[in-house]
This record gives C-alpha cells, structure tokens and sequence, in this order.
C-alpha cells in the first residue's frame, strides 16, 4: 500500500528509523542486542539481555503490524526473521543464549509479559510462521512464569498476560484462570477513581498510570477481554476518563513535565491515547490527540537522545546515565516502543484523517485539578507544570530517587536537578528541604493533600526519617499567579536543623549561556541579601527568579557551572538555582518556624518582576507586579508581614 495517509506513514517512518539503527547489531545466532549503556544494580545480565531484545520487539511489533508500504518490504522480512530465531535461540536451554527461566520477583516476569504482547501484536509476523514444536518450546519457555511471586505494584499485569497468551494458544493450565482474576483483582484495587490508579507497593501517582496500568489494562481488554466483558468495559471506562485528565501534561511544543520514576521512557506515556482511540473509549477530538502524539513523539526525536552507538540512551532529552534507576539498563529506553501504539489504528481510521486541532496549552492559560492523585496540572503561556500536592513514594523505594516526586513543582523545558545516592543525597531546587549540623539532609517523600482549589494547594508532610527518629511536620499552602508561585511552609521542627528552599534549576548545555541579571545585585559567586529577588537568564530568554517574603537569613546559588563536579540535571549538564536558608531552629519538644517566598519561571520579563509586599495582615494579603496587578489572597495559613 503506497498511499497511506501522510500523518500515518510519518509514524511508521520513525518507528523504521529506530529499527534501522539497531539493525546493525542484531547479529545472527544472538538472543539479545548489545546496546551500550549502564548494567542493572538488583537484577542480573541475563535480565539485562532479555530485556535489550523484548523492548525492540515490541517497538518491531508495531512497525510490523502496520499497513505494508513497497518501501519497508525488505526490512520488515530482516527484522521479523531475526526477532523469531532470536525468540528461538533465548527460550533453547541447550543454547548458549539461553536466557533463563523465569523466577520469584525476577526482571524476566516483566520482559516476558511484554513479550507476550508483541507476540499478539504482530501475531503474523513473529508467532504464526513458527512450527508447532518451536511453538511448544517458546511456550514451555514463557509457562516458567506460572506461580512466580510478582512485585505488588502494575507487575502483576505481566502474569496476567503470560497467562493469557497461554490459555488461548493451548497451553493454559486448570489454576490459570484464578490466578488470572486474582491478579486483575488485585490490580483493580489499586484503582482510585477518575481513572487514577496508585501504584502498589511503590506509592505513587505518577506516568506510570499511563506507562503501565492503562497501556496493559487497555490490552488485556482488547486481546481478551470478550471473555469478562464487564471487567473488560471498566478498563476501557478508565482509560476514557483518565485520558480526559491526562492531555492536560503536555505543553504546547508537546513536551510533557519529567516526573516520576523511569523517566527515560520519554514518549512511553503517549499509548493511551492511541489505545483508547482504537477502543473507542475517549471523547477527545482525534485530531487534537494526533496532533498531541506527533508533537510528542517529534519533541523527543529531535533532540540528542541517542548514545555512542546511535540508539536510544538512558537520560531525557540527551544521554543523562546518573538519572536511572538501579532497575534500568542499556534497553531500558526502548519501553519508549509503547509510544508508537497509534500504528494499531488501522491508516483509514479517523485519528490519521480528522483535522488537527489546538492542544489545551495551545488555547490558553489553565488550570486543572485532579483531586484523586493530588495533582493540579497548569498551562502557563504554553508550557506545563505540575503541582505535586498528593503523590509521594514510599520510604521502601526512596533509592528511585526523591527527588522525582520530592519537588514543589514540575515544569516542562525546566525539568529537575537529582542527587545521588538516591536515598539520602537532595537536591534543592523547586523543593523546601532540612538540614541537619551532622549534614544529612531531608526532602519530601510522604504527602497528603488536604486543600484542592483553582487558585492553590494545600498538603501535610514531613521532612525527616525513621533511623534516629529526625521529625519536622511541615504543612504547605501553594498560591499560582501566571509563572509564579507563592510558597507558606509552617514548619514544626524537633531537632535543630535549617530549612532551605530553592527556585527553579535553570539549566544550559553552556555554561556561558548562563548569565544572572538585574533583579539582586549578586549572582554565583557572590550572595544576594535574604530578602532580595535573585534571578538568572538562560540565552533564550529563559529565567528563575526566587523572591524571599518570610523567616530567611541567608541566599545563595547553587551551582554547576564546570566540570568539577558530577552533572545533576536532567536538561542539560550545567544550571543554577537561587535558594535562601533559615537559621537553625528546632527542639526535642518542637519550635515552629514560617516561611514564605515567591518563585518564577518562564520568558517574560517584565512578569519576572518582583512583587511589592508591604506589611500584610494574618489571612488576608494583598500583593502588586507592576505588569500583572494586584494579587488578593485569604487563607488562614498566610502569617502576618511587617
């Protein structure tokens, strides 16, 4: 077929494109594609090599599955070949690339659910042309899944489909259909409302309701849900609903805010959308969802995110190792594949026909509150932030990084800076955290959401830990007015220790690029008074300003303005950061301090402007910019300024 829609075929060229690149290192007799990047810390090589060939299948599966074109006809005949001996060669274990068989709480429950769902996905390509017995031993393969433990969070999906694939090619076994609806069960319950699930063990509300919950649930629905068609309808309802939340995250360029864990999936998260459209489950314009997808999936492909060998890379928007977690490896990012699911809508369908239509960013300032996750997600002149009211991790799983839930905010093409070890190290931009004089530091991993309007936040935290019993209570009220936003933090503190908070990390590839101007009279290398707006600019007319109102003594910068020390963020590799620090305050028997400060991000400077903050009663406050106007206020946690 030679006359596929343009927007279709534009899809199917980037997927060839990345297959393309990978071509030339799936070498005959391998079971697994030798992409350069860092080792897992709790999983093992032979994970690692399993997980380096089913994330490429997955991407080849939807490259696969789609319309022919005279063009791809060679390739596609390559790949398909060397993906179905590659499938033969792992699950042989009289071969020397034998992968293994599947155990308790191993990486390979969750390559070999995701293997499972190529193998439907592009069933003509990779499953049909195998004989029986090759079949058979795939099979006897994948059933060394069958009663393995599985980690209580989205995993349980993958034994989910294991099992399914199995029972509907012939090899199910009598137990399988419990353990089926158990797990689902089991997965159901996590569900919140609003088409938000939390996360298990791990806590949180993050991407991975679309990475994970939402992408599987919305297979398992497709695949095999005629069987439960109730169960299978309320998937499909969530997905609906979720989606109605979810095209509020991406900006106008369609960047989406780096939040959460396993951040180098980068355009995973889009599958939703072409998942529900092809369930017919959401009623968000086509168009407008095609074009969300395509500037999505274009934002990530236009920019530096390949490694030495041409291939996907660990990081964000460029190669950025420091960022994964002690899960993550070389084919890690290629669970990005998700993101190429619009290709299973068929090229006559309408998603590749309607007319495109504005992005919400596109049309204008928003705001959108999203109770059930404690999230408010905002479009401020075409970029998105997320206000992050209710979404924590749980101490369990404070290796993945703090940091990716720990911040205030989170802000397309600002993104955040980490610190490792991811455990114990924070960082402070965008982020009130505790220091102690021994020199650990605290930041926020557990959060309730109390207070969700239009116009702020309120939640209740604590910055501390269990090991030596360290405990300050913090409830937080957050207030937004085009790019900023006005943090009250009344901290309850029982050991000595300061609290410093930081602006927006603003990050280049050059540090020259970097400059600091106008609004204090000091930038790095110097200090700003306590109760100045600092600020710096990128190049491109980016800036960060940081204005103290309350309960601070000190400001500063922090810095990564060479290469003495490890790059933290994950734009780029240098940036600074405006913070202010108390003094120290704190006793066994708990001091409360308040602190107030004013934040900025964005390109207008005149909005970048400092606000004038007399002397303001308890409740009431009334602020003034001279471009942005009065700013009135009433809420009982705002303390009294003199």
């Amino acid at each position: 077929m030679s006359d596929l829609p343009p927007s279709y075929r534009h899809w199917q060229n980037a997927a060839r494109g990345l297959l393309e690149a990978l071509l030339p290192h799936m070498a005959p007799g391998a079971a697994g594609i030798p992409i350069d990047g860092p080792a897992t810390t709790n999983h093992d090589a032979q994970a690692d090599r399993l997980e380096s060939f089913a994330r490429p299948l997955l991407l080849a599966a939807h490259w696969l599955q789609s319309a022919p074109h005279p063009d791809d006809t060679a390739l596609r005949a390559a790949i398909a070949e060397w993906f179905r001996a590659g499938l033969l060669i792992g699950s042989d274990p009289t071969h020397p690339q034998y992968w293994g068989p599947d155990a308790n709480y191993h990486q390979h429950h969750v390559e070999i659910g995701l293997l499972c769902i190529g193998l439907q996905i592009a069933r003509a390509e990779l499953w049909d042309p195998l004989t029986s017995a090759q079949r058979d031993q795939v099979a006897h393969w994948l059933a060394s899944a069958r009663g393995n433990g599985i980690v209580n969070n989205n995993h349980y999906f993958m034994g989910v489909h294991i099992l399914e694939f199995l029972g509907a090619e012939g090899y199910g076994h009598p137990t399988d259909r419990k353990v089926i609806d158990t797990f689902l069960d089991r997965l159901e319950g996590m569900y919140r409302g609003d088409g938000w699930f939390e996360d298990g063990i791990n806590q949180a509300y993050d991407h991975y309701n679309a990475y994970a919950f939402h992408f599987y649930g919305l297979w398992w629905a497709r695949l095999h849900g005629a069987a439960q068609p109730a169960r299978a309808a309320r998937w499909n309802t969530w997905a609906g609903r979720f989606v109605d939340d979810y095209v509020h995250f991406f900006a106008a360029d369609g960047a989406h805010p780096a939040f959460g864990r396993s951040i180098c999936y980068r355009f995973n998260g889009i599958n939703v959308f072409g998942l529900s459209a092809a369930a017919g489950t959401t009623a968000q314009p086509l168009g407008m969802l095609r074009r969300l997808c395509t500037r999505n999936l274009d934002y990530f492909l236009s920019r530096p995110i390949t490694q030495s060998q041409g291939l996907l890379s660990v990081g964000w928007i460029d190669e950025f190792r420091d960022m994964a977690e002690h899960y993550s490896c070389g084919g890690s990012p290629y669970w990005a594949a998700k993101g190429f699911a619009p290709l299973v809508l068929l090229p006559e369908h309408p998603f590749w026909h309607e007319p495109e239509s504005p992005l919400p960013a596109e049309q204008g300032d928003y705001v959108h509150v999203m109770p059930v996750p404690g999230l408010t997600v905002r479009s401020v002149a075409g970029e998105v932030e997320i206000i992050n009211a209710g979404s924590q991790i749980t101490i369990s799983h404070v290796d993945f990084g703090a940091a990716k839930w720990s911040k205030t905010a989170y802000r397309t093409n600002v993104d955040f800076c980490i610190a490792k070890p991811f455990a114990t190290a924070t960082t402070s931009d965008s982020a009130l955290t505790l220091h102690l004089p021994d020199g650990r530091s605290f930041a926020r991993h557990s959060t309730v959401a109390v207070e969700m309007t239009e116009t702020h936040s309120r939640y209740v935290w604590n910055l501390g830990v269990k090991h030596g019993q360290v405990n300050c209570t913090v409830d937080t009220v957050i207030f937004w007015r085009a790019g900023w936003l006005l943090q009250i933090h009344v901290c309850t503190n029982r050991q000595p220790g300061t609290l410093r908070l930081g602006g927006y990390a603003l990050a280049a590839s050059d540090p020259k690029h970097l400059t600091v101007a106008g609004l204090g009279e000091a930038g790095p290398g110097s200090t700003p008074p306590a109760t100045t707006a600092h600020a710096a600019w990128r190049n491109d007319g980016h800036g960060t300003v940081l204005q103290p109102l309350l309960g601070f003594s000190s400001a500063d910068w922090e810095t990564r303005l060479d290469d003495t020390t490890p790059r933290t963020h994950l734009r780029a590799p240098y940036h600074v950061t405006p913070v202010v620090d108390t003094t120290s305050f704190g006793s066994a028997a708990g001091e409360t301090a308040i602190v107030a400060a004013l934040v900025w991000t964005g390109r207008d400077r005149t909005a970048a402007a400092p606000w004038t903050v007399g002397p303001q009663a308890a409740g009431t406050w009334s602020l003034q910019h001279p471009a942005l106007g009065s700013w009135n206020l009433q809420h009982p946690l705002l303390p009294a300024l003199s």
